[in-house]
């Protein structure tokens, strides 16, 4: 079995202000990866959005309304996450990603599963968004895991940033295990 890639044009439908370091070129990027991927035989499914339902295993309904309240328009969350009008359906998708990796993987479709998506979602937790993350869709796809039979789950985050949402989330919860090797003092 081979790698799968997840992915969407839609995530440039996400927008933060100008100068902010989580831009849409960085979906240009995924664009230009995901392509090349696929014309040279790689295999890329489109993502779905996640449900509520999966999302609450994450996540507060004040959470949930609260992403909610900002489609269809521009919405400041913190000093550094935004929302655009289409962000919340972004997130889904990007959410959706992540769960679908999983599925990929539980479901025996592949060996390996590779979600590029943006927003971003380590940061975010259980009642609010942070760090360019709308939702934790590293948070989303642990839960997902568990609820499709997974006993343990690792989640090996290996960013400069330390992913404190996924961190609280699963504090107490001793059938997920989050390692993070980000670099000190950030975040």
């Amino acid at each position: 079995m081979s790698l799968i890639l997840i992915s969407s044009t839609r995530f440039a439908d996400h927008l933060n202000p100008p100068g902010h370091p989580e831009r849409v070129e960085r979906a240009e990027v995924m664009h230009a990866i995901v392509s090349d991927w696929a014309q040279h035989g790689g295999i890329v499914r489109e993502p779905r959005p996640a449900a509520p339902s999966e999302l609450l295993r994450v996540h507060s309904e004040h959470h949930l309304a609260a992403i909610d309240r900002t489609a269809g328009r521009t919405s400041s969350l913190d000093p550094d996450t935004f929302a655009s009008p289409q962000s919340r359906d972004v997130a889904l998708l990007a959410a959706g990603a992540a769960l679908q990796g999983v599925e990929t993987i539980v479901q025996s479709k592949a060996t390996r599963a590779f979600a590029l998506v943006r927003p971003p979602g380590h940061h975010a937790e259980r009642d609010r968004a942070m760090g360019f993350c709308l939702y934790n869709n590293v948070a989303a796809a642990a839960a997902h895991a568990v609820a499709l039979g997974m006993q343990r789950v690792l989640v090996m985050d290996y960013d400069v940033h330390h992913g404190n949402g996924t961190q609280w989330i699963f504090y107490d919860d001793p059938r997920v295990l989050y390692i993070s090797t980000h670099q000190y003092p950030f975040y």
